[in-house]
């Protein structure tokens, strides 16, 4: 097939006719024509676009198309073609399996196009890291998945590890006997790997929303939820944590293809009592984004950048110490309106797996925790 029409002028005829119906195609036809189109992004990404539109699923012919296409067509536009991706991921009845291989395919694609990116800045240290988080949650099919991901050094927080736990256990029913073992490994791994403890507040706003589920799964979560809430190993009291609310700020100086802003915090702990450099003390966060999607964040720690801010920075404040979230509005089919929080963007969306069809969520805020006791009075 490519022998016979790949020398031929009318390539992008021949494309667009055998392409206009992907879905009924038979499979062993697309590698062919994948080969003809070459990285040809523009036909590729109006074949995918048609055959998604009006669809409630990811179908088989999709899914294979897209997981044999030329990565190189990720880099002519990858902002249209992350768009895309979070539509696929938003489909209302994309099974899980499917949901993880966009998950890793966009992560993929995103590392293709970001090739000739210029390389970070030394003076931003990573606090959040999308694609790695990606890489996790589809490495992890079960609790000792998870396990062992901490005990490989993976996993620093266990922000990280509430997370993989909503989307392993939508599938996986774990027995009481090896939610007892997961809670003994993980306290023996917690206490020697020093992993960042989790605020209450984010586990309990979780926890409410989980109420609402009607997945026969979601008594197992909560269950194993409410006990690491009420672990001190795992989780901090209320008291001892503080919920910082950010303020965007411009800040020069792009990143190749990514789009970037920051956001400025400010904080008060006894630490800085007698602190008498001029403005308030905080930090700055910076957001790499592709599209609309936040891949990465950064404490920004050269000073020089604080100029005009408001805000000076503490050396004793680090990366490692910082838990980003970010609250959406849920509302259910039935009218209940709640909030609830996502520990990881874009694509998780655990929401998805756990709540009603129909549910829809509006974005409200951006947030930083971090717990007094663990960070600031250590130092």
């Amino acid at each position: 097939f490519v022998d016979q029409f790949g020398g031929s002028d009318d390539v992008n005829f021949i494309l667009s006719k055998y392409l206009s119906d992907l879905e009924n195609l038979d499979i062993e036809m697309i590698y062919p024509l994948l080969q003809l189109g070459g990285d040809n992004s523009e036909i590729f990404y109006k074949t995918i676009c048609d055959s998604i539109r009006n669809s409630s699923h990811l179908s088989r012919n999709v899914l294979f198309f897209l997981q044999n296409i030329n990565m190189r067509c990720f880099q002519a536009n990858w902002q249209q073609w992350s768009k895309l991706f979070d539509e696929i991921a938003d489909l209302p009845a994309i099974s899980l399996s499917s949901l993880r291989s966009i998950q890793r395919l966009s992560n993929e694609a995103w590392r293709v196009s970001r090739s000739d990116s210029s390389k970070e800045e030394s003076t931003r240290k990573r606090i959040y890291d999308g694609n790695t988080n990606m890489c996790l949650l589809y490495n992890c099919d079960n609790i000792d998945d998870i396990v062992k991901a901490v005990a490989n050094g993976e996993i620093s927080s266990m922000c990280t590890v509430i997370l993989l736990l909503m989307c392993v256990l939508h599938e996986f029913s774990p027995s009481h006997e090896e939610i007892d073992r997961f809670i003994s490994h993980m306290e023996r791994l917690c206490e020697k790997k020093k992993l960042n403890r989790v605020p209450r507040q984010i586990i309990d706003s979780i926890i409410s929303t989980l109420e609402h589920s009607d997945k026969e799964n979601a008594k197992h979560l909560v269950s194993l939820l409410t006990r690491l809430q009420r672990n001190t190993v795992f989780s901090s009291p209320i008291r001892e944590t503080n919920i910082l609310h950010g303020v965007t700020f411009g800040m020069g100086g792009g990143m190749g293809p990514l789009q970037t802003q920051a956001w400025v915090y400010t904080l008060k702990h006894s630490t800085y009592q007698n602190c008498t450099q001029p403005g308030k003390c905080g930090f700055i966060l910076r957001e790499g984004l592709t599209g609309e999607n936040i891949t990465f964040i950064h404490l920004v720690t050269d000073r020089s950048s604080y100029l005009n801010s408001g805000v000076h920075y503490h050396d004793n404040i680090s990366a490692r110490d910082l838990c980003v979230y970010w609250v959406w509005t849920v509302i259910l089919p039935n009218g209940v309106v709640l909030d609830t929080i996502e520990l990881e963007l874009p694509m998780c969306r655990w929401c998805k797996y756990w709540l009603p069809p129909g549910t829809k969520r509006e974005f409200k805020a951006a947030y930083v925790a971090y717990n007094v006791s663990d960070y600031m009075v250590a130092k």
